[in-house]
Formats: C-alpha cells, sequence, structure tokens
C-alpha cells in the first residue's frame, strides 16, 4: 500500500523564482509555506506506526525540492509535470495539485493520503484507513453560513460530485466537511471522478489558492454520495500551532495520528523558538533513522 502526500521546500531557490516569476503582485502567506525541519519525523512515524505501508510516494514541483537524506528506493517522486497539465503549472496551490491526483498512475489500489503535517504517532493499521476496499471516512455537517476560502472550495467540490451523480444537492447551509486527517483513497474512486468530472475540474485550476478551486475532498464526497465508506474510527487530533505551542508538544503524547497546522497563528516572533522544540520532541519520538533515509538526520536540516 502506498502513502501519498504533497511537499513543498519554501527555501528552495528554483521554488523561490517560480513563485516571484508567477505571483509578483501577491504577497506570500509564510503560513502556507514556512518549513517546521519535521519531514523526516513524518517519515520515521509511517517507518514505525505504519509498517503495512510498502512505499511513500511524495508529490514535489521539482527535483530541487528532495531532500538530499531521502532514500529513493522507498520513495517514488513525483513532480508536477508528470501528471498535471502543462496549462495548470506552475502551481502554489494543494487544491490544483490534489484535484489533478486522478492523472498520476502507478499508484497502490487503495493507498493513504496525508499532508506533510500529519504525523503517526502510535500504531496503526490498514483496517484502521479501509474496511476491505472501502476507505473509511468521517463527514461533520458545519454551518456553511459561517464561509472563508477553503470552504468554498470544499462546497464547490461536494456540489460537483452532487450534480454529477444526480443525487441532489445538500442543504445550501450545510457543508459536509471530511474529518482533516490522512485518510484512504482507492484508485477505482479517483479514476471514475476524473472520467466523470476532469473537464469540470480543470476549468476550476488557478496558480494559486482561489474560491473556484476544488479540493481533494472531492474524492471523498464521490465515496460519500455513491455510499462506498466505512466510518473512521482512529483517535486523531487536529490543533493548530499558536505562540503558546506548549499545547502542541504536550498533544504529542496523545493520539494516534496529530495533525499540526499552520494557519497563521503563530507569529515570526515565536516562529524558531517553536520550530526548535517541536524537532526536539520529534527527536526524543523518533530518535532512530528509518528505512526511508539515507543519512543519519545531522546531515540536513530540512
Amino acid at each position: 500500500m502506498d502513502y501519498v502526500f504533497p511537499y513543498v521546500d519554501c527555501t528552495d531557490p528554483v521554488w523561490l523564482e517560480q513563485y516571484r516569476q508567477a505571483n509578483n503582485s501577491i504577497k506570500m502567506d509564510e503560513s502556507r509555506f514556512r518549513p517546521f525541519s519535521t519531514l523526516r519525523y513524518v517519515f520515521r512515524g509511517i517507518a514505525k506506526n505504519m509498517p503495512f505501508i510498502d512505499r511513500v510516494v511524495l508529490i514535489v514541483s521539482t527535483e530541487s525540492q528532495v531532500p538530499e537524506w531521502l532514500n529513493r528506493d522507498r520513495v517514488r517522486i513525483i513532480t508536477h509535470d508528470e501528471f498535471m497539465p502543462a496549462e495548470h503549472l506552475p502551481t502554489f496551490s494543494s487544491s490544483a495539485i490534489e484535484s489533478d491526483m486522478w492523472r498520476i498512475d502507478g499508484l497502490s489500489e487503495r493507498f493513504i493520503y496525508g499532508n506533510d503535517d500529519f504525523f503517526p504517532l502510535k500504531p496503526l493499521t490498514e483496517d484502521d484507513f479501509f474496511d476491505g476496499n472501502k476507505p473509511r471516512l468521517t463527514f461533520e455537517a458545519s454551518d456553511y453560513r459561517v464561509k472563508n476560502l477553503f470552504r468554498r472550495c470544499c462546497r464547490r467540490g461536494m456540489n460537483m460530485i452532487a450534480d454529477t451523480l444526480g443525487c441532489g444537492r445538500t442543504d445550501p447551509d450545510v457543508l459536509l466537511k471530511p474529518q482533516h486527517c490522512m485518510k484512504g483513497i482507492t484508485v477505482e474512486h479517483m479514476k471514475t471522478v476524473g472520467r466523470l468530472c476532469g473537464c469540470a475540474i480543470d476549468a476550476t485550476v488557478t496558480p494559486h489558492r482561489h474560491q473556484w478551486n476544488v479540493t481533494g475532498y472531492i474524492y471523498h464526497y464521490y465515496a460519500y454520495y455513491t455510499n462506498d465508506y466505512a466510518p473512521f474510527t482512529a483517535d486523531y487530533k487536529y490543533i493548530r500551532i499558536t505562540n503558546d505551542y506548549n499545547e502542541v508538544l504536550e498533544a504529542l503524547n496523545g493520539p494516534r495520528i496529530l495533525c499540526i497546522n499552520d494557519a497563521g497563528h503563530l507569529d515570526s516572533k515565536h516562529y524558531e523558538e517553536a520550530c526548535e522544540a517541536l524537532q526536539d520532541s520529534f527527536e526524543r519520538l523518533f530518535p532512530e533513522r528509518c528505512v526511508y533515509e539515507l543519512s543519519p538526520s545531522n546531515n540536513s536540516d530540512i
């Protein structure tokens, strides 16, 4: 089984130049891209707590994004130009990357999709993510009258799938939001979404986040509207890192899966000390080099 996730190194000169050329008039939202230097602990968590994973698939913009310490015998690298149409590039939007994922070939029929801020802290099994071939998902009915850019993108994708399948849209004041956690996806669901909605998806893609986009949740909405999913019950926690980052450090001792989200609530004054505290805590939690690493941890700070 594959574990798939996208990664951005915003310190990469190649990426920075691409961003400057494509978004010269748009100020970078640092909380969307700034690194916490915890990538290797994502890999160590997968190696230790998800032994059923055969391969990690890392999605990056270019080869310059790949850390030197990564063991490419165990990690498949996919660059954006390998699956995204030329007219969609360059992109700096996770929504564009995820909504184009249906074009990726060669993934395991059942795979897990995550982000680089998802950490498996305790042992997990295949059954935590799939019931047979059904992905395990949870949908929260939230008040759509409270809108932001991301929620608009979610609703657009939800409506696209409902309209395509002729299921009828849900209450306009309700957003069905999947849990923000690593989740199972089947290639069958993903390819079917691409076949049915590919042209409609293409019309939503922009170089940076926009309310016209749809998100990777579109594959989960297909599972929802076809009733081809099972409940997700694994213990997980979503937490936003703030200036009081000790709350995050304490959470490292809690759930089986932890998402540490940087949503702009950590100011630049506290950023560096929060990075150092996180790295120290993760090093104590995952001190051993794993099969996804080529060299000892002191060879790179990424």
